[in-house]
């Protein structure tokens, strides 16, 4: 049964069995987790060597007892998943996937009352993109123009070289060697060359050592080029990959020419749209069957930011800031 189906089939008997319950007051986590663990048990499947249980549970709450729990929902979703993931150790059952836990606000609930829907929710593998189409321009409603342009690749900072420094000649050094060269030999005036008298090296010798040696010119050091600054950028991540936030929207949806593609029955095949604005970012519902959410809330649209939660189908996604 579909996930669709399972729920508008629980959702017509919220009043029975372990479904749902009506109270004289607000309804208690501690009762939301002993449904909970009633319905793993309920829907427990028995295989060859493995005992297979639902991982993926959504609570339907009346708008007053939904209000109730604003304040710690998120703490609340993952506490009841991980009684849940106990639960399940303690009886040695199997789950197909991490054990997740979602609120959603049924109007037509009344305070006291809740429905229970159970799936099992494989761990989808990771989705490989095609390379996508050119991305829509902004609607009116995201800005127009406004759009801040990307930015560009700061300038290359070019490297003057220093010339070399000319070495500095001694005019005295000069004139001692020439005194001191030896004299070009005569022509042989008979078969038996004449002997040359050797050259006096010594005296050479004695007299560059009395010339000092010029002082070294040190170089003028050069400065290294400044490092650009690490640009930031902003990404959408989804459990089946990222991609990059630029100046077009990015639609999201189960068809797989979506920017953001989605393999779950419960996603519309153009869900939703994520683009920029002059306040942030702007996520806006394209009239889907099962609507967007935004921090558990129904939205058609809104202003998002880094660490608010959006829930479209089975998938949750946030916008994050990374740097490089």
């Amino acid at each position: 049964m579909g996930f669709l189906r399972r729920i508008e089939s629980r959702l017509e008997g919220v009043f029975e069995g372990g479904i749902g319950r009506t109270f004289r007051s607000h309804v208690q986590p501690v009762e939301l987790a002993r449904k909970l663990t009633k319905e793993m048990d309920d829907n427990k499947v028995i295989s060859v060597q493995q005992v297979y249980v639902p991982n993926a549970y959504t609570v339907f709450l009346a708008p007053d007892d939904r209000e109730q729990f604003l304040a710690y929902e998120a703490r609340l979703r993952t506490e009841l998943a991980g009684y849940l993931t106990e639960h399940a150790r303690r009886e040695g059952y199997s789950l197909p996937g991490r054990a997740r836990v979602m609120i959603e606000t049924a109007d037509e609930l009344e305070v006291g009352t809740f429905g229970i829907a159970a799936e099992m929710e494989e761990t989808p593998p990771p989705v490989v993109m095609d390379s996508p189409p050119a991305a829509e321009s902004l609607p009116a409603e995201f800005g127009g123009g406004a759009v801040p342009p990307a930015e560009t690749a700061p300038p290359v900072v070019p490297v003057v070289p220093i010339p070399p420094v000319a070495p500095i000649i001694d005019p005295f050094a000069v004139d001692a060697a020439d005194e001191f060269a030896p004299a070009a030999p005569a022509p042989p005036a008979a078969l038996v060359p004449p002997v040359v008298p050797a050259a006096p090296v010594i005296a050479a010798a004695a007299v560059a050592a009395t010339t000092p040696a010029p002082d070294p010119v040190p170089a003028a050091p050069v400065a290294p080029p400044a490092a650009p600054p690490a640009a930031a950028s902003w990404t959408l991540i989804w459990p089946g990959g990222a991609v990059p936030i630029g100046d077009k929207a990015l639609v999201v949806g189960r068809s797989k020419d979506c920017d953001v593609p989605l393999a779950d029955g419960n996603v519309s095949r153009r869900h939703a749209e994520l683009g920029r604005s002059e306040e942030g970012f702007v996520l806006r519902d394209l009239d889907s069957t099962n609507g967007t959410m935004v921090n558990g809330r129904r939205v058609r649209s809104a202003t998002i930011g880094a660490g608010d939660e959006i829930t479209i189908g089975m998938s949750t996604l946030r916008i994050e800031q990374r740097h490089g």
